[in-house]
């Protein structure tokens, strides 16, 4: 990851802080973009001068538009984009919030896309280049999410975004641009925190944080002539 410039979406923390802390140790430059304006710069000043704090709300396209001219007036190219920005919603919270099933969709799927298509011009005139979209385990058939009766909307959002990815990696076939769709069961995060919900950490079936961001970045590390279309990440108990 040396030299690397890396774009890193809800880089403020949980598996977004944990990747950006292994790259910056391998000298990567990262543009850290999140929503929460305080711990953003407090994580960039911890990570030193090669990482750049953008204050963006991935609901809003023209926050996106802007953000991502931004840091390439900044840093003058992308090699690498993470969208890992995402909300937790479920049942329960939407039967005090129905709205947060629209802010999820905007925030999970249509931020993921509209900061996709933001820097598709860049990594096509670039021709190269690695996009990966961390979906979730609720947005796949290959194994099982739990009940996700209880996280029917969240799921959908995944699902969505599931589909955008395969998409976006056909349209780029014959160049030399890379997408991977990452796809993480429940680990040690703020998500259902961030939520509102009870303090979460530490359960039985999370993944340890750490071990999911190693996963991730498995997937940014293989050699050019290897793709990891997608991966598939869960809790093994035995």
């Amino acid at each position: 990851m040396k030299d690397k410039i890396v774009v890193i979406t809800g880089g403020s923390e949980g598996l977004g802080k944990a990747v950006a802390i292994k790259f910056i140790a391998e000298g990567a430059t990262l543009a850290l973009v999140a929503h929460n304006e305080n711990k953003l710069n407090q994580l960039a000043q911890e990570l030193g001068t090669n990482a750049h704090p953008y204050v963006c709300d991935v609901g809003s396209v023209e926050q996106i538009q802007q953000t991502a001219q931004r840091i390439l007036k900044d840093l003058g190219r992308i090699d690498i984009l993470i969208n890992n920005a995402g909300i937790w919603t479920d049942e329960e919270l939407e039967k005090d919030d129905p709205a947060r099933r629209r802010k999820a969709f905007e925030i999970n799927t249509l931020g993921t896309i509209e900061f996709s298509k933001a820097l598709e011009s860049t990594f096509r005139d670039q021709n190269r280049g690695h996009i990966l979209n961390v979906i979730s385990t609720s947005g796949t058939a290959d194994t099982s999410s739990g009940d996700n009766t209880l996280w029917q909307a969240y799921g959908a959002t995944k699902w969505a975004l599931a589909g955008f990815t395969r998409a976006f990696k056909d349209s780029l076939e014959g160049t030399n641009v890379k997408v991977t769709g990452f796809y993480p069961g429940g680990f040690d995060s703020n998500l259902y925190e961030n939520a509102g919900l009870a303090d979460l950490h530490g359960q039985p079936w999370m993944m340890r944080t750490d071990d999911v961001a190693d996963a991730l970045i498995f997937c940014l590390t293989r050699p050019a002539d290897m793709l990891v279309e997608k991966l598939v990440v869960t809790k093994f108990r035995g």
